[in-house]
This record gives structure tokens, C-alpha cells and sequence, in this order.
């Protein structure tokens, strides 16, 4: 009978296992330098590995690692849902760990205590405020990385106080003098970075801040804004609008209102303009945006993360941004 040969078959651990006529636990503590096995038995578990052409997948990383070779993605308690931006952020974030032989397990923000015994590193995203999720897994000792405009620990971000002062700008330079931000829960006392980027701006040019705080969603931002927006103009007089321009926290939220604006024979960008952040795929077509590169943000978490693990000092990453413009301003 012909014998299988590496290029017919993939090898698998179980295989070395079985061929070296030793425990799966064995091999993996050869597989990866660790000690309770002898010099002679280490050298024969990795002469068959090299015979065998042994590539670890994903499954085989996490079984002969155990749980340092997890990372387990959590995400804020209000982006449950999984935006858009989310979803894209989490396959990015797949790619760039599989790239560096880890195995990505999402986890829900209430399961953050159970994240320990799972996965030996972690990446948080949304929320930078009051979150109770870093506390905990220092006390657990495990490394994290946060997404976002995080105040301490290793983070990192897109630049967005100069892309939200950036756009406010470009609509100041319009001739827009009414301009009114977009964003969730602005009364909840918690870091608003884009909205510092906006409040700069208009404090620049003497302008009068306006505020459009939306209230927590069970919804997506999009049907949120839209909602929202149209109870404003209910209460209001649409011949006589307070602003000629709003500045959303998200491509979602811009959709929204322009949704609501068109709705109501509002000219979008000649009665009011209307812009976003993110620059999400097929979502921004047509919406003048702010973009960011959520591939570089995946890929400099996950560089981050190597540098948590290998204990060195906490830093910030600000990734920058660009403006891109389009119909609706």
C-alpha cells in the first residue's frame, strides 16, 4: 500500500502524536520549547514534525498553546448590535491575528470575567469612559489592548479631534455658519473626542455651538439619527432651520439624517450639508467623511498586543485620518 506523503496529506498533531508513539500533551510541549520531556524524546517529536511538514492551523495553535495563543475580542456594552464598523473591524482583526499565529474568540462584555479562562490576552472596543472591563483583567493579569481614545494601558486610535476639526473646518470654509454636531449620549460625562475636534473648530471661528444629543439605541445609529431627527423637526418650523450643517459622530448617523432631511424636501448639501466619520464601505458612497484605516488599526492593536504580552511599557497610537468629499456638502 502506497504511504501518504506531507504533499497529499496535511499533518496533524494527533499524527505526530501517534507516530512518535507519545501523548498529545508531549507533543505540544515539544512543538513549543517547554520542559517534562527528555532531550532525546524532544529531538524525535521534531524530527517527525519536519518529516510530516507540520503547519499548525488555527485549532492546532489553540490546542498546543492552550490559552496563550487566544485573544479574546470584547466589545463595549451599547455595540452589542455590531455596527457595521464593528463587524468590519472584527475581520480585520481575524486576518492580522491569524496572521501572527493567535486564534481571535469573540466575547460579549458581560462575559468579561469568564474571558481568564479562555484566552490569555485580550482586545477591548467601544466604550472609553466608564468601563469596568480593563479593571478586571488586571486583576486576572491579562494583557489588553483598547480600540479607541483610551486614557491609560496600551490603545490605540484613529486621530479623531483632527478629523472631526478638519471637516467642521472645511464647512466653515463653505460659508456655513449654523453648524450642529451629531453624536450618542453627549450628556453622559465621558470622553468625546470628535466632539473636542468639533468644539475647536467652531470655537475658532466665533461660532455658537450646537448640540444634537441622541439617547441610547436598541436600534442601529442610522434608524437612531433618523428618528431623532425627525422629532426635532417636528417641533421646529423646517422654512426656518437652526442649522445649515450637521457634523455626525459616524457614516451611520450622517446616513440617518440625510435620510430624514430628503424625506422632508430638505436639499441636501444646498439647504443643509451633512457629513460623517469612517468612510465605511458601499454605507459612505456619495457622504463626505472622515476616513480612517481600519486595517492599520487592526494590524497596530494586534503589534500592541505582542508588546503587552512581552511586558513593555503602555503606549497610545493615533493613526491618522483623511478627509475625503463628496455630494453631500
Amino acid at each position: 500500500m502506497k504511504q501518504n506523503t506531507p504533499s497529499a496529506q496535511t499533518a496533524t498533531i494527533r499524527e505526530i502524536a501517534r507516530r512518535a508513539e507519545v501523548s498529545i500533551a508531549s507533543v505540544s510541549r515539544a512543538l513549543n520549547g517547554k520542559p517534562g520531556i527528555s532531550d532525546a524524546l524532544r529531538d524525535k517529536i521534531l524530527t517527525i514534525s519536519r518529516e510530516v511538514a507540520y503547519q499548525p492551523s488555527a485549532a492546532a495553535r489553540q490546542l498546543i498553546s492552550g490559552k496563550a495563543a487566544v485573544v479574546g475580542i470584547s466589545l463595549g456594552r451599547q455595540d452589542i448590535e455590531l455596527r457595521p464598523y464593528y463587524i468590519l473591524l472584527y475581520q480585520h482583526l481575524t486576518v492580522a491575528l491569524h496572521q501572527q499565529g493567535m486564534v481571535p474568540i469573540f466575547f460579549h462584555h458581560d462575559q468579561t470575567s469568564a474571558l481568564p479562562e479562555r484566552a490569555g490576552a485580550a482586545i477591548l472596543l467601544g466604550e472609553t469612559g466608564e468601563d469596568e472591563r480593563p479593571a478586571l483583567l488586571r486583576e486576572a493579569g491579562i494583557p489588553f489592548v483598547r480600540i479607541g481614545n483610551a486614557g491609560e494601558g496600551f490603545s490605540v486610535a484613529p486621530d479623531d479631534v483632527s478629523g472631526l476639526y478638519q471637516i467642521t473646518r472645511h464647512l466653515i470654509g463653505q460659508g456655513r455658519t449654523r453648524i450642529a454636531f451629531v453624536g450618542g449620549e453627549l450628556d453622559v460625562p465621558r470622553p468625546h473626542s470628535r466632539l473636542s475636534g468639533y468644539q475647536r473648530a467652531i470655537a475658532e471661528a466665533g461660532l455658537s455651538e450646537q448640540l444634537l444629543s441622541l439617547p441610547h439605541r436598541f436600534t442601529s445609529d442610522s434608524l437612531t439619527s433618523y428618528r431623532h431627527l425627525n422629532r426635532f423637526l417636528d417641533h421646529g418650523n423646517t422654512t426656518s432651520l437652526p442649522f445649515d450643517a450637521l457634523v455626525c459622530a459616524t457614516d451611520e448617523l450622517a446616513l440617518g439624517c440625510v435620510a430624514a432631511l430628503e424625506d422632508r424636501d430638505i436639499r441636501v448639501p444646498e439647504d443643509v450639508a451633512v457629513t460623517g466619520f469612517d468612510d465605511l464601505p458601499t454605507l459612505a458612497t456619495g457622504l463626505t467623511t472622515v476616513r480612517q484605516d481600519i486595517a492599520a488599526i487592526a494590524a497596530m492593536s494586534v503589534e500592541l498586543l505582542s508588546e503587552a504580552l512581552a511586558g513593555k511599557a503602555p503606549r497610545h497610537v493615533s493613526l491618522p485620518v483623511a478627509l475625503v468629499l463628496r455630494e453631500t456638502s
